[in-house]
């Protein structure tokens, strides 16, 4: 009578001393892909905030540390996950999963990743279609492309994201920059592809903010933080050494060195509104509303955010009077209606 090898040839048999048992494990919980993913979600961390708030500063400061890591913005959860309907819901069946990929590899956003694109293809084509194992597959290949031991992501819109992303990274910790919205605005309206308004910046500054305070009331201190760019830029070596706290890091004084790091963080094409963090730190763009933005536009911001400006430590910079002029808040309507009318009209032409 024949009998069967032990151990089993689809099985790692574990023996322990004490009671009589064994332990079978399938080599599957031993792929190394999945043993790199689990390790890569329990220590991934996400920096948020609004468009130039500092968050390609401070990209550029924790990835001077000789342990940390962080690539160029993924866009993942804002634009690629495949939860979303016009993917075909997750997680991705086969056929679903090509077109998926054919759409991820022909878009801006993986242009400006500079990863190579046959690892991450591999990498993705491996996973479950999961929107876990789809970003985790990307992170893996930067990774190893890096040669760093921790990494983080940095996309400023997944601050909208904070709900879905810890639900299916319960461990994942959040940094949230901001800024002065006054600055935000003047910032972004001498953006070349910024097709916001004054009212339209501000609002978006209010809204993030808004859930901002709702993250730190619900999310754990433990995986959520906030940090404010001004207090970054005066006092760098105590907020690093609290955002490394944070973390679980031991503070490396390279960070302070960022303007010398090897890696970018941004891809070529984004050099001429993120080298600024080539340059060491300076407290020139600290208040440049105050040159940049008319008083009207001023008055219009401060109007819109209202209660939020002071609660995050920002002082009004006009008399409420100068703030509820009816001068300003007719020209104000009327710009936004002549706006919208012109946005209405473009749509319209567009359609014929």
């Amino acid at each position: 009578m024949g009998f069967d090898p032990w151990p089993p040839s689809d099985t790692v048999a574990a023996w322990t001393l004490g009671p009589a048992y064994v332990v079978a494990i399938t080599p599957a919980l031993y792929d190394p892909a999945m043993l790199k993913s689990d390790q890569l979600a329990r220590q991934v961390f996400f920096i948020v905030g609004t468009g130039r708030s500092g968050t390609t500063l401070l990209q550029a400061m924790l990835s001077s540390h000789p342990r940390i890591g962080i690539p160029a913005e993924t866009k993942f959860f804002q634009r690629w996950d495949p939860a979303d309907l016009r993917f075909g819901g997750e997680p991705l069946a086969s056929d679903a999963l090509d077109a998926y990929l054919q759409a991820f590899f022909n878009s801006e956003d993986w242009q400006l990743m500079d990863l190579p694109r046959e690892r991450v293809e591999a990498a993705m084509r491996e996973s479950d279609g999961s929107a876990r194992n789809l970003f985790l597959a990307l992170l893996r290949v930067y990774e190893a492309e890096s040669g760093k031991e921790r990494i983080g992501e940095k996309s400023p819109l997944h601050c909208r994201k904070v709900d879905r992303i810890r639900a299916i990274l319960p461990e994942a910790k959040f940094i949230h920059i901001y800024r002065d919205p006054r600055d935000v605005v003047a910032s972004m309206l001498g953006m070349s592809w910024t097709q916001g308004t004054v009212r339209g910046l501000a609002r978006s500054w209010f809204k993030t903010m808004r859930e901002h305070l709702i993250c730190l009331r619900e999310v754990p201190d433990s995986h959520y933080t906030g940090v404010r760019l001004e207090t970054l830029v005066a006092r760098p070596e105590e907020e690093l050494k609290r955002l490394c706290d944070f973390l679980g890091e031991t503070f490396d004084p390279a960070m302070l060195a960022f303007h010398d790091r090897e890696e970018r963080g941004y891809a070529e094409s984004e050099k001429w509104w993120k080298e600024q963090t080539r340059q060491p730190l300076s407290e020139q763009s600290i208040g440049r509303f105050q040159r940049d933005l008319t008083k009207r536009q001023i008055a219009q911001v401060e109007r819109i955010v209202g209660p939020l400006l002071e609660r995050f430590n920002y002082e009004p910079y006009l008399p409420r009077w100068l703030r509820e002029n009816p001068a300003y808040l007719t020209l104000d309507t009327l710009d936004h209606l002549r706006g919208k009318a012109g946005r209405q009209g473009h749509q319209s032409s567009s359609a014929t």
